[in-house]
């Protein structure tokens, strides 16, 4: 099942988060402060990987702005809020449990508050529940006839028990209905849910593995309950290796546990190898030895565990502990996760708070691709980060901004503080916030200008967004989208494309340009020309069928506006027009802002990006917009034009 949508309320530095929808891997990103950490140990204490770690508290987690001595206390309001999705497996184990079609929906919410009860709560068809049980149960007429009018497997089961006397063929459905649900359809229902739901497991970066141990200090701390995060990772290591802290003080002989070592060992050596691209020429060696009496405590009595890293290149070995912060993080988030899908299987939640801060970029960028290669077939993720190398570039529209707002009175100046909020826009919210994504952004634009052979320029984030949209849906319908060759960039205007290719001609890049038109550009437009190889400048008149065009117009005015009409929930009589009035622009961008500028301020501030962010979360609902179908047209022929010039 997927984790759809979360609201958080009343935790920390949350008031009230909103509800926002999540993605299969989800960056958090945001200030220092605004409230990243705590949306993460919010979802933790949903379902955690120990039941008894963090519960939610009161005194401890409801904001202090707000405290009171009886605040929340033992209260059932949800303090989290989450929309989970069933896949098709799980809907069908749910209709074998229940029947066929008993759930309406295949989404239900879970909620937990400060009484720590989790609650779940399903769209449930009690009516074809109890056909399913009385079809079963071989009823005549008559034995029917009092549970005429239930229209719930409860109110069956309170009629059977306040009849006076009862058939055995009615015993016995009260019997089977009783044993089902012994709390209630919704308890029975939300247990199997609850059951089925996903744990999750949180990391951060003080779950690290320290290079030597001593496994009587450990075996100590877990008789007494009191293991520390590093001890976990280290038992968590031990299990790798099919053995215990028990088990280690207990042996007599260690060249069959040494054996399993060097497995681990091995496979650890692998992954490095595979995922840290800073140095190819480390071995991982993990030793088992005995206690050297000159050593200072508690390292000189009984076993001692270490961790050594073989450099091949230089021929000599050091303590994990004198490696660099980084490379000790990655190698511990390593055997954790290991360990911890060993135990949870595929049915986790992975939570990672500022995964790899300490790496350089390039290792960030390895972290990226492992969460997208070895994390994302399998689990979903939701971490946070300050890094623009840990923002995938590709999947922009995945994150999630947090902003601790406060609201200014236009009237007073009276500031009101409101909160942690998490917002979907990522290419609206503050500067500050969102400077990670868009770092990202240039760093990719720089990465394909000096590194892809094909280069195609165009003017906005939004060219970008319509030309990979459309490309994916012509490749749905079997047909051939945009060439993967072209690296597709962020030039600018129309006037800055001959100082861009003046700057790239020398690299031997091939350049084209998709650029916007207006009627007064041509001189604008006979300068790009000539500073591009013939044919290679693709003016958007030609699409949209008139002399001033943007990309916008070659989707047409009608997809375009149900676009904007979707993404700002226009109403009537906020709506646009179904007839085009006299004296509108011909450019459809125009007419949209010239139309929202006269909107109330309930509704959202027109940006040429909102568009094409609905359309990427919305793809199965905007392939039935009005004017979609002509739209594709037109982009084919676009896409198609530019595939030409490979």
């Amino acid at each position: 099942m997927r984790l759809a949508k979360v609201q958080i309320r009343d935790f920390r530095c949350i008031e009230d988060s909103g509800e926002f929808s999540l993605a299969p891997i989800t960056c958090l990103v945001g200030k220092n402060e605004s409230g990243k950490t705590a949306i993460l140990k919010a979802l933790h204490r949903l379902k955690p990987d120990d039941a008894h770690k963090e519960p939610f508290n009161a005194l401890k987690d409801y904001p202090r702005r707000k405290w009171r001595s009886d605040a929340r206390a033992g209260n059932d309001a949800p303090v989290i809020q989450a929309a989970w999705k069933l896949n098709e497996a799980e809907v069908q184990s749910a209709e074998e449990a229940f029947g066929k079609g008993v759930l309406s929906s295949p989404v239900f919410t879970a909620t937990k508050g400060y009484d720590n009860v989790a609650r779940v709560a399903a769209s449930i068809d009690h009516e074809r529940l109890l056909h399913h049980f009385l079809a079963q149960a071989q009823l005549s007429a008559g034995e029917r006839e009092p549970l005429a009018k239930c229209a719930s497997v409860d109110a069956a089961i309170d009629t059977l028990k306040s009849s006076a006397s009862r058939s055995a063929a009615q015993e016995k459905l009260l019997a089977e209905m009783t044993a089902r649900f012994p709390k209630g359809v919704e308890a029975a229902v939300g247990a199997f849910l609850s059951a089925s739901m996903p744990t999750f497991l949180y990391f951060d970066e003080y779950l690290t593995l320290p290079g030597t141990i001593s496994v009587n200090e450990i075996a100590i701390r877990q008789k007494q309950d009191q293991l520390t995060a590093q001890d976990r990772i280290f038992i968590a290591l031990l299990e790798l290796a099919g053995s215990t802290v028990e088990s280690v003080n207990n042996t007599g002989t260690y060249e069959e546990f040494n054996a399993s070592l060097r497995a681990v060992s091995n496979q650890l050596t692998d992954m490095i190898a595979k995922y840290w691209s800073q140095n190819k020429h480390l071995d991982v060696e993990i030793k088992l030895d005995y206690a050297r009496p000159s050593d200072p405590p508690p390292f000189n009595a009984g076993w001692i565990f270490r961790t050594r890293i073989d450099n091949r290149r230089h021929r000599a070995d050091t303590s994990f502990d004198d490696r660099s912060r980084g490379f000790v993080w990655f190698f511990s988030f390593l055997i954790w996760f290991y360990q911890l899908k060993k135990i949870h299987g595929d049915n986790l939640v992975i939570l990672l708070d500022e995964p790899g801060h300490s790496l350089h970029a390039r290792a960030q960028a390895d972290l990226l691709r492992y969460i997208n290669e070895q994390l994302k077939p399998h689990y979903q993720v939701i971490y946070t980060t300050h890094s623009p190398f840990m923002v995938d570039a590709d999947n922009l529209l995945s994150a999630r901004t947090v902003e601790d707002v406060v609201e200014k009175d236009s009237a007073t100046g009276e500031e009101r503080l409101l909160g942690s909020k998490v917002s979907e826009s990522v290419l609206t919210s503050d500067a500050d916030t969102i400077a990670p994504l868009r770092r990202a952004l240039e760093f990719q634009l720089a990465q394909s200008l000096f590194v892809g052979k094909h280069t195609l320029l165009v003017e906005g984030e939004s060219d970008v967004a319509y030309l990979k949209w459309f490309s994916k849906q012509l490749q749905a319908a079997h047909k051939s989208g945009l060439d993967y060759r072209w690296n597709v960039c962020i030039g600018g205007s129309l006037a800055r494309i001959p100082s861009v290719a003046s700057l790239l001609r020398n690299e031997g890049l091939r350049i084209a340009a998709v650029t916007d038109i207006k009627r007064s550009d041509n001189g604008k437009v006979e300068a790009a020309r000539e500073s591009l190889p013939d044919g290679h400048l693709i003016t958007l008149d030609t699409y949209a069928g008139q002399s001033d065009a943007d990309m916008e117009d070659v989707l047409g005015r009608s997809f375009y506006l149900a676009l904007v009409r979707k993404a700002l929930d226009l109403r009537q009589p906020y709506d646009f027009p179904e007839l085009t009035p006299a004296n509108t622009p011909a450019r459809v961008m125009q007419e949209v802002e010239q139309h929202t500028a006269t909107l109330n301020g309930n509704h959202r501030t027109f940006t040429p990006s909102l568009p094409a962010e609905w359309l990427f979360r919305n793809e199965e609902e905007a392939t039935r917009l009005p004017g979609f179908s002509s739209a594709l047209d037109r982009m084919e022929r676009l896409i198609s034009h530019l595939n030409g010039l490979i």
